[in-house]
């Protein structure tokens, strides 16, 4: 059964309009979380580039954590959509904010592109990071595995 958001009654018993306020609602609160990815995902580059493996094991989990919320988030955004007869994708936010009232549409669609800019953003920085983590990687195995004629142990011939 679809819940709309912190509401204590299932979709079909909400009117449109609450699962529109619901939708926006969302978007605001989706900002907010991206916001706070993006600066999760650079803290991760600082703690990787320092090899804090420690504090990054507690940084990943409370990023993670955080990306599971605003997956979850992103599922109630769409199952509302297609409560509303929209598909559940970008195109149908847009077709829904084609229908609101004018000085809605452009209040949504600013706040909607806003998300969007942030959610690009944030992939930006987290494939930075992949980069990093992949050179890292290469390095690392670079110095173990070492061959040739004349392997270095620890800075000692063999």
């Amino acid at each position: 059964m679809l819940w709309c958001c912190s509401m204590d009654k299932p979709a079909h018993n909400v009117s449109k309009r609450e699962l529109v306020q619901s939708i926006v609602r969302g978007i605001r609160q989706d900002i907010e979380g991206y916001q706070k990815l993006k600066s999760l995902l650079k803290r991760q580059r600082e703690l990787m580039q320092r090899r804090d493996n420690s504090g990054l094991k507690h940084h990943n989990e409370h990023q993670s954590g955080l990306c599971d919320s605003l997956m979850q988030k992103a599922g109630e955004r769409r199952r509302m959509l297609e409560a509303l007869g929209f598909a559940g994708n970008a195109s149908g936010m847009a077709a829904l904010i084609a229908k609101l009232p004018q000085s809605s549409s452009e209040q949504v669609s600013m706040l909607w592109q806003n998300l969007l800019r942030l959610v690009k953003e944030s992939q930006q920085v987290n494939e930075a990071n992949g980069k990093l983590l992949v050179a890292q990687q290469e390095v690392i195995s670079q110095l173990l595995n070492r061959g040739g004629d004349n392997p270095v142990d620890y800075g000692e011939m063999r």
